[in-house]
């Protein structure tokens, strides 16, 4: 009986070291961008495809009054008061900044000779 008693705590131990591990999986997300379309003043479009950290924009601007057609215009996200806010300033002759809010949006372009064209979109 005392044999018993001696090997009986190895045998536990053992037996938990028999058992598998519980696995985890790391979930894969194929998370997409999300894709606004909204219509702006002066007969202009864009499509705004955020990228699903919400990091950054790809927008196709349309804006005939300033000359842009179908213009790809990436920008990353800025800090905003309310609403998200993004902005491209890799050009130094020309920022452009975007700022929505529930479901408007408002486009302003600044040129370095202090020019500046702002218009207003809706979803």
């Amino acid at each position: 009986m005392k044999k018993l008693l001696a090997v009986a705590p190895f045998a536990v131990l053992l037996a938990a070291c028999a058992t598998n591990a519980p696995t985890t999986t790391t979930p894969t997300t194929n998370a997409q961008p999300v894709v606004q379309s909204f219509t702006c003043e002066d007969n202009g479009m864009i499509t705004a495809a955020y990228t699903a950290n919400g990091q950054a924009v790809n927008a196709n601007v349309t804006l005939p009054k300033v000359g842009l057609k179908d213009a790809k215009v990436t920008m990353e996200q800025a800090v905003s008061g309310s609403g998200a806010r993004y902005v491209n300033n890799v050009n130094p002759k020309t920022t452009y900044d975007w700022h929505t809010k529930a479901d408007y949006g408002v486009l302003t372009i600044k040129s370095d000779n202090g020019q500046q064209y702002k218009v207003n979109c809706k979803l």
